[in-house]
């Protein structure tokens, strides 16, 4: 491994390193034109510093293969905005002039390669992109090394502002880089001893060094004007609101395009090898690997993702309590590890060791089969756990292939119903659903305006996020009103989610606007071992939802609502129950016998008597048992649901003290 004091940068950082928004926006424009488009492409990405040098990094034919993921590469990509845009323009007008001159002497003296000299003279001040919020780095040049084999390139980023005395037998594309910044960033260089000396030892004279300086600065202005970066102008509040929302949208295209990229999966066998592909050019992290549950209950490396050498020797026990693997499991939520803590455990410092890498985030993931595995990354940036792009690829990773059908008792299968006399007719359906979805699109751009308005504070964030969660629901209910009928059962779309933590937003959700006008006091007793379920989060909410709802209505003059949580051991099988509980009057004998049955509701209102009934059949599709049990002194429904096997039951019930 190599040494990890030496503070060599990562390819993870230079994702957060700010490009030009006008490149930007004309390589998408060329991308969406296709392959016929490639080489205009290619010639405008060249003057973006940043992006220039992540695609170099990329394999030569990843536009022609990822097209997909070359959108969102650009879309989520950092550009210059308000206030710094200003400063960024100035930087990048000395990257492409110094850029522009570097090749045109490497093309007049013939004694360097053109194109590295291009490269160099782009990148010879690229710690001046970094994001103003991060600490840039004392060697850019470091991102270089994999450009060329013998690190010309590197050294030519690492010394461009070095005396040129130092430089004298050095390699020519030095030399060359080094002229070219000079004679850029020295107003009387072309007249200075040194910049002649320099000039004659590549046998050219001091007034076609002239020339060529001025043609390059020619093209500076052109190419200033063309991106939109000619005028270092200072972004106006309004101004910088509406880059704000643009970066809102750009957020959204950029899932859109991660959408398509994940839906070329068709298992897990392709699913991690794309995903793979959007971690290194998203995010700059080349070494990952994925360890999932083993016959033993163990955690072990998956050939899903190729196993760097000596990986295969380990096996992580559960309950190892230490290791940020089984931790990230038990959480349901990413785990950091970095090389050095103190009480970091032993396993994973010998997996930074063999991937390579300083640090590394641990990502719990579900797989095809139901298991939950957990994806670790190495060397990433900071914060990567709470960026919307992270979370917008796992979501689509996640949404791609993780279909898996869940087994439904034949008992449980309803009959087809027969079609009702006043049925709607379903062009009619289709034009309402049209018509909601645009509402509904209004919304959630509102909401994710107003997150970014109100700023980091973690309380309003959290219900904003409960909001737009609630959106997206009501939107997917929506769109599965006019699914094509199957004869077979769509596979259900699954997601390994926190009951307790549905639990709690539920009633987060529900307490202003559902309990306490209802003077209704709520409690929550939920067991903290209760392990993550692979299932379909939106059903066990409408589910604790029309629960709940029923409650508080039973309960007109007021009460006490409580929901708990437990692990319980039935016929020899471990299951979570999940209970709600009030304190009503009751259900009178008449009711209680037709409970769960579809009947007409005499609440009146917009009450239709299905809840219960649909509730019940929520249930039984993620193939758990939902009664009732009614006395005088209260109702208390009673949900049962089985955790998926005895090997994620021992992985993600582990409980490690206060942590």
């Amino acid at each position: 491994m190599r040494d990890l004091s030496n503070n060599l940068l990562k390819k993870s950082e230079l994702t957060t390193c700010l490009s030009a928004p006008g490149v930007v926006a004309e390589a998408l424009e060329l991308l969406m034109r296709g392959n016929a488009a490639r080489a205009e492409f290619a010639a405008c990405v060249r003057f973006d510093p940043v992006l220039a040098l992540r695609l170099q990094l990329l394999p030569a034919d990843f536009a022609l293969e990822q097209p997909d993921l070359l959108r969102a590469l650009l879309l989520a990509a950092p550009v210059a905005a308000g206030a710094a845009q200003g400063r960024y323009a100035v930087s990048w007008q000395q990257s492409i002039g110094v850029a522009h001159l570097a090749q045109a002497l490497a093309l007049r003296a013939g004694v360097a390669d053109a194109d590295a000299a291009w490269t160099a003279g782009l990148a010879h001040n690229l710690a001046d992109y970094f994001d103003t919020d991060v600490t840039a780095p004392a060697h850019a040049a470091d991102w270089l090394a994999e450009i060329d084999t013998d690190g010309w390139v590197a050294d030519a980023v690492r010394y461009h502002a070095e005396p040129l005395t130092r430089g004298r037998a050095a390699h020519p594309l030095v030399r060359i880089v080094q002229l070219a910044y000079q004679l850029v960033s020295r107003a009387d260089a072309v007249d200075s001893v040194d910049v002649r000396a320099a000039l004659a030892a590549l046998q050219i004279g001091a007034g076609e060094s002239a020339q060529l300086l001025a043609d390059s600065q020619v093209q500076v202005r052109q190419q200033a004007r063309r991106f939109g970066l000619a005028d270092a102008v200072v972004q106006t509040n309004n101004g910088a609101g509406f880059d704000r929302l643009a970066r809102l949208y750009a957020g959204q295209a950029a899932q859109s395009a991660l959408h398509g990229h994940f839906r070329q999966a068709d298992g897990d066998d392709e699913r991690f090898p794309l995903l793979q592909d959007t971690l290194r050019a998203l995010f700059g992290i080349e070494r990952s690997c994925l360890f999932v549950p083993a016959a033993d209950g163990t955690l072990r490396p998956s050939a899903l993702l190729p196993v760097a050498a000596g990986l295969g020797a380990l096996a992580i026990p559960p309950d190892d309590g230490h290791s940020a693997l089984p931790r990230a499991l038990a959480r349901n939520a990413p785990q950091p590890f970095e090389h050095g803590e103190a009480d970091a455990a032993l396993v994973d410092e010998q997996i930074a060791r063999l991937l390579g890498v300083s640090n590394f985030l641990c990502q719990p993931m579900l797989l095809r089969d139901g298991r939950a595995g957990v994806l670790v990354a190495g060397d990433v940036a900071a914060g990567l756990s709470v960026s919307p792009l992270w979370r917008f690829v796992l979501a689509e990773c996640a949404e791609g292939v993780r279909s898996v059908t869940l087994p439904v008792p034949a008992a449980a299968a309803p009959a087809a119903p027969a079609a009702p006399a006043d049925d709607i007719p379903r062009d009619r359906v289709r034009r309402a659903v049209h018509e909601v979805a645009n509402p509904l699109t209004i919304m959630r751009n509102y909401v994710n305006l107003l997150s970014d308005r109100l700023g980091a504070d973690s309380t309003v964030q959290r219900d904003l996020g409960i909001i737009a969660d609630e959106i997206e629901r009501v939107a997917r209910i929506v769109r599965g009103i006019t699914a094509a009928e199957e004869i077979t059962p769509p596979a259900a779309a699954l997601e390994l989610v926190s009951v307790n933590g549905i639990v709690s937003e539920l009633v987060r959700m529900a307490l202003g606007t559902l309990f306490t006008p209802n003077k209704v006091n709520v409690q929550i007793d939920l067991n903290p071992d209760v392990p993550p379920l692979p299932l379909q989060k939106d059903l066990l909410k409408q589910v604790l939802f029309n629960l709940a709802k029923n409650a508080v209505e039973a309960m007109n003059a007021g009460g006490h609502l409580k929901f708990t949580t437990r692990l319980v051991d039935v016929n020899g099988q471990r299951q979570i129950e999940i209970e709600v509980a009030d304190t009503g009057p009751g259900l009178p004998p008449s009711v209680a016998s037709r409970l769960f049955e579809p009947v007409v509701s005499e609440k009146g209102g917009d009450h239709a008597g299905l809840g219960l009934s649909i509730s019940r059949s929520l249930v039984e599709r993620m193939n758990g048992q939902l009664s009732c049990a009614s006395t005088p002194q209260g109702t208390h429904f009673l949900i049962r649901l089985p955790t998926l096997n005895h090997n994620q039951a021992s992985l993600t019930a582990t409980r490690y003290g206060s942590m």
